[in-house]
């Protein structure tokens, strides 16, 4: 006879009492009072419906309260939490504080749901390799995009130098994107070379880490935070390779920082922009004065786009993706 969850039969029951006690109104202002007077703390990591929180150094795991049904936490979200009423209960996230940033990404071009990656992060390394510079810089254009839609600031890492003799492609695309004001550190996991460098432009930081799978991305928070690898693998408490299923917050004491490891992705959608909207975020196109405030840069009367100062990869980039997004 199969096992019969009772927590999790409790937890509807919970969810859908809340449901109907609510319906049609907006909480009453006692009950916003008491969530107000609860403190805040920060996720570090969510996995199957599970938030696990640190609060005032302390670490644990919490549930949704029946009030959050169609709100979910992101791992660097900041949340209120009931703590347990009795035991046996569970701690409960009863809501999510406003963000000051986020980053998001749709399943492909064509899709305009999004999907936080990270909340409230200071910035995103977006970690490419060496010797698959042509893919990796498309990946980084798109993550741009999207970093400058959420407020967060970027980093570009070259990771895996040590796989090539010849750096003159490294040298030029990391020039493509220090041109725009993007820093970019060049680094090999596996020798440490140029991980220092890193590791000072993360400190005191809460900074994810993105990127295709077999860049090298936890191999440097290996590098950075000794250890990570195990400690992502014990956060879960129903076990699995985290590593590449869910996105986990992880302390640098060293650093003074948080950092954030997300799955590996094979695309990083845009689905959510209209062409019109894209070029404000490439900044060498946010500033051209063309005659049309909702100016796509497709050909439109008044369109400066031939007068942008821009690299050839950056335009076909932006016309790539102007044509992807439309459809």
């Amino acid at each position: 006879m199969p096992r019969i969850d009772i927590e999790a039969l409790e937890d509807e029951w919970e969810e859908d009492h809340h449901l109907l006690a609510r319906r049609g109104r907006d909480l009453s202002v006692a009950a916003r009072q008491r969530i107000e007077r609860l403190d805040a703390a920060r996720v570090i990591g969510v996995d199957r419906g599970r938030v696990t929180i640190i609060d005032d150094r302390e670490v644990y795991e919490a549930r949704y309260a029946g009030t959050m049904r169609g709100e979910k936490a992101a791992v660097g979200d900041r949340v209120r939490v009931r703590p347990a009423k009795h035991e046996g209960d569970e701690p409960r996230v009863v809501e999510v504080l406003d963000r000051d940033s986020v980053l998001t990404r749709t399943a492909d071009d064509t899709d305009d749901t999004e999907r936080v990656v990270v909340a409230n992060a200071d910035q995103i390394v977006v970690v490419i390799a060496a010797d698959h510079l042509d893919v990796g810089a498309r990946f980084v254009d798109r993550v741009l995009v999207a970093a400058s839609l959420g407020g967060v600031d970027p980093l570009v890492c070259i990771n895996k130098v040590d796989l090539v003799t010849d750096r003159t492609e490294v040298e030029e695309v990391a020039g493509r994107y220090s041109d725009i004001e993007v820093p970019v550190r060049v680094t090999s996991a596996l020798t440490g070379e140029g991980v220092d460098d890193l590791a000072r432009s993360l400190a005191g930081t809460w900074t994810a880490f993105t990127g295709h799978s077999g860049v090298g991305k936890s191999s440097l928070l290996n590098r950075l935070v000794p250890g990570a690898e195990q400690e992502i693998g014990q956060l879960g408490r129903y076990g699995g390779r985290h590593t590449t299923v869910a996105a986990w917050a992880l302390e640098a004491p060293a650093l003074d920082a948080w950092l954030v490891d997300t799955p590996g992705v094979r695309s990083f959608g845009l689905g959510s922009l209209t062409p019109a909207e894209l070029g404000r975020h490439f900044p060498e196109l946010a500033a051209l004065d063309c005659r049309m405030d909702d100016c796509a840069h497709a050909g439109e009367p008044g369109c400066q786009l031939a007068e942008a100062r821009m690299h050839p990869r950056r335009r076909e980039a932006f016309e790539r993706l102007r044509a992807s997004i439309a459809g």
